[in-house]
């Protein structure tokens, strides 16, 4: 099956718009995270580079956030009502818009704009992907393709900070040009990605006694029904978004040139490009929250690591460990997300989750370099690390509480 159909509506009798196919969804994915890690891997640098003081950093970051948690849920509630190929064509040119936009901007001002802008596309962008999957793969089957879209999207994180530090050896000032080049040529395949395919879930046979509710469930039924899971998005979410910061500054402390600097999110990818498939088969017969749960407690733990950690390639070393633990988290994340979901509302939710991540993220980041400027890089570390180890915990519990369906 390659992609969501023009099948009858259940709720409307009419013909339902066009999706895109699978293997344009997972080219679009590994284009997207290309340019959007690339430009991560750089950023502080970039940012330093142009004259933004460092306590302004997270600042100017915020911005990426504050675009994709404004459009998160909005391109969610478009994916469920437009279908997925209108939604995704928009996105991937708001997103080239906006890193043109950051090309030319004199003022840190300006750049944050930028960054809300190209943002809002991306916000877009990954949507449509992770709801095209959700809705044509049986659910036994979505960890394994949640895994796939992983690794694919994850094989574009890899190459784009590799391919981002060679065109940044001479200036920083290149790195743009590389997203606008990934995010262009993602354009033209989302315009050439329209395919019909049978929606996995409006094509499977239901019972009398599982009629379809005739009426859509409302933005807070679908908010409701995956709360936990948003629980465990926002408090990883706000970790990472420290070291979105951090991390280009911890490692010109440690010695590190901006190539390697970029080159060093190598470590962490790989692990999730050959693992992310396999993530179904890690404690297969435990409950999925519990797995999810516990490998982003790891993730929290080893923010204390770093904040100890004195050398380049020994950072890079714990980064591999890392990269094992998102190979885990990631695709049973989105497939726990893909199964809570009510019918009729997968496109709001993951808007919902990816908003609640931005939001989060962007707290992180705009704190962080606050957190810099007062403590250090090891202090940064540590707080992030003990809010990850602890908003975890609070999800774990609530998880086991309520005990949501695995």
């Amino acid at each position: 099956m390659s992609g969501v159909d023009v099948v009858p509506s259940p709720r409307t009798g009419l013909r339902e718009p066009y999706g895109v196919s699978r293997r344009g969804a997972f080219v679009i994915s590994f284009l997207a995270r290309a340019s959007a890690m690339g430009t991560i891997s750089i950023i502080s640098p970039y940012l330093l580079d142009r004259g933004v003081p460092v306590s302004l950093l997270g600042l100017v970051m915020v911005g990426s956030a504050l675009g994709s948690g404004a459009f998160a849920l909005i391109a969610g509630r478009l994916v469920d009502r437009l279908g997925a190929w209108w939604v995704l064509v928009c996105g991937c040119l708001v997103s080239v818009a906006g890193v043109l936009a950051l090309v030319s901007a004199p003022t840190w001002q300006l750049m944050t704009a930028s960054f809300f802008c190209s943002s809002a596309g991306m916000a877009a962008i990954s949507n449509t992907l992770r709801t095209t999957i959700g809705l044509t793969t049986p659910e036994e089957d979505q960890e394994k393709v949640f895994g796939q879209l992983t690794s694919v999207a994850t094989v574009g994180a890899l190459i784009g900070p590799i391919l981002v530090g060679l065109v940044v050896v001479q200036s920083t000032a290149a790195a743009p040009w590389f997203a606008i080049t990934m995010l262009t040529v993602a354009t033209l395949t989302s315009l050439a990605s329209r395919r019909p395919g049978v929606s996995a879930r409006l094509a499977q046979p239901e019972s009398a006694e599982q009629e379809p509710d005739p009426s859509a469930p409302s933005t807070f039924e679908v908010i409701k029904a995956i709360l936990p899971i948003t629980a465990l998005v926002t408090t990883i979410a706000t970790m990472y978004g420290v070291y979105a910061t951090v991390w280009g500054v911890y490692l010109r402390e440690l010695g590190a040139a901006d190539p390697v600097i970029a080159w060093s999110f190598v470590a962490t990818m790989l692990p999730v490009v050959v693992l992310s498939p396999h993530a179904r088969r890690v404690l297969p017969r435990a409950p999925r929250w519990m797995v999810a749960g516990g490998s982003t407690l790891c993730l929290g733990l080893l923010a204390f690591v770093y904040a100890i950690t004195t050398t380049v390639w020994l950072a890079i070393v714990v980064s591999v460990a890392e990269g094992v633990l998102m190979s885990v988290s990631l695709p049973i994340t989105y497939s726990l997300i893909a199964r809570q979901a009510p019918k009729g509302g997968l496109g709001r939710a993951f808007g919902a989750t990816a908003a609640a991540d931005s939001v989060s993220s962007g707290v992180g980041t705009a704190v962080a370099g606050t957190l810099i400027a007062a403590g250090g890089v090891a202090y940064s570390f540590r707080l992030a690390g003990a809010y990850c180890v602890a908003g975890t915990t609070l999800a774990l519990v609530w998880w086991w509480r309520h005990r949501p369906a695995s």
